[in-house]
């Protein structure tokens, strides 16, 4: 067994480097640790030795290499870096953030109870409960969608004759006043005559 996660790691390095070639990592995965590593650190002197970019990101880092360092604390950079002042400063600048996370911090213990309670236990007994009603929510809703559509389509056909009623009405209103008009115009007429 790999204590260290030596062998996951060189497994990672394996399928960055060779991507999706499945055969050869697939292959190169049987072989001793020591072969494997051996193997990839020639590949990588390969593609090293052909590739300008990687070479000028390797001189880049190389010169920045304390700094990128995941083995140097960020609390040692800061200690050497900054001055008491300046981490004061940054420590009072954050104050209020702190003490926001603290008080959520509380609010997640007190609510703690909550999510470990005995309700959530009861959701492993109750979810074959559940499955029948999901079936009938599924044809609930397809009935529901199929009455919505008739509905809506009867509202359509109910507007629709409304609005051709109301069209024939304004037509016979015009007609009628158009008629009074003309009756009233033939009865002065024939008062006057």
């Amino acid at each position: 067994m790999d204590e260290h996660g030596f062998e996951a790691r060189l497994r990672h390095v394996e399928h960055i480097l060779v991507g999706q070639q499945a055969l050869y990592l697939a292959r190169a995965t049987k072989l001793p640790l020591l072969q494997r590593m051996d193997a990839l650190r020639k590949e990588l002197q390969t593609v090293y030795k052909g590739n300008k970019g990687i070479q000028d990101f390797i001189d880049k880092y190389d010169v920045h290499a304390k700094l990128l360092n995941p083995a140097n604390s960020t609390f040692l950079m800061e200690r050497e870096f900054l001055a008491p002042e300046a981490k004061l400063e940054l420590v009072m600048a954050a104050l209020e953030d702190m003490e926001t996370f603290a008080k959520q911090v509380k609010q997640v213990k007190s609510l703690e109870h909550v999510v470990s309670g005995v309700d959530f236990e009861a959701v492993q007994t109750l979810g074959p409960q559940l499955t029948p009603l999901e079936a009938i929510h599924s044809d609930q809703a397809r009935e529901l969608n199929e009455l919505t559509h008739k509905v809506s389509s009867l509202m359509d056909n109910y507007n629709g004759l409304i609005n051709t009623l109301s069209e024939i009405f304004i037509s016979w209103d015009d007609i009628l006043g158009t008629m009074e008009s003309h009756v009233s115009a033939l009865e002065r007429k024939k008062e006057v005559v």
